[in-house]
């Protein structure tokens, strides 16, 4: 009786913990948003080494002598490293609400949407993305707003459409 009483809570357990991953998920769906000069890409250019270097940086313990943005930078790259996006692909997209969100995202998945992006005329073309994914964070609030940006996690991009618009970009 106690075996099946301890199969059947387990059971239990595990169904709720794949439902609540799962209740987790959304559609999400928006335009491309280009930031041309972006302090975020620039991580994912860097050779291994130069990665490793920043990253521990970033896990230093003692930042007393960082400035604000440098501690709300470090703030903001800790929760990408706590779930592995660190250094992954990412792209930005301006939602129906007019919010700015970063997408972080397989290599494979990105590629995808590379492929879009490459020959894109931002006057005459928009890029509307489709992705199911997980919010991770609302990003770190500073009024310079640079990561004051949402991030969510996709391994899975739905859809990708290329339509006559305009693209939203940013300097």
């Amino acid at each position: 009786m106690k075996q099946y009483l301890f199969l059947t809570i387990l059971t239990l357990t595990i169904f709720s913990c794949k439902e609540t991953n799962q209740q987790n998920k959304q559609i999400i769906q928006g335009d491309i948003y280009i930031k041309l000069i972006d302090f975020q890409s620039i991580i994912y250019n860097l050779p291994d080494e130069e990665l490793k270097k920043f990253k521990e940086g970033i896990t230093n313990p003692n930042q007393n002598n960082y400035s604000d943005s440098e501690k709300k930078s470090s703030e903001y790259f800790k929760i990408l490293i706590e779930h592995d996006l660190f250094g992954k692909p990412f792209f930005k997209l301006k939602t129906k609400s007019e919010k700015i969100i970063n997408v972080y995202t397989t290599e494979n998945e990105y590629l995808k949407l590379k492929k879009e992006l490459k020959d894109l005329d931002r006057d005459k073309q928009k890029i509307t993305v489709q992705f199911e994914g997980n919010k991770i964070s609302n990003g770190i609030f500073d009024a310079d707003k640079i990561f004051d940006q949402a991030i969510y996690e996709t391994k899975k991009i739905i859809s990708i459409k290329k339509t006559q618009g305009k693209t939203y970009w940013d300097k």
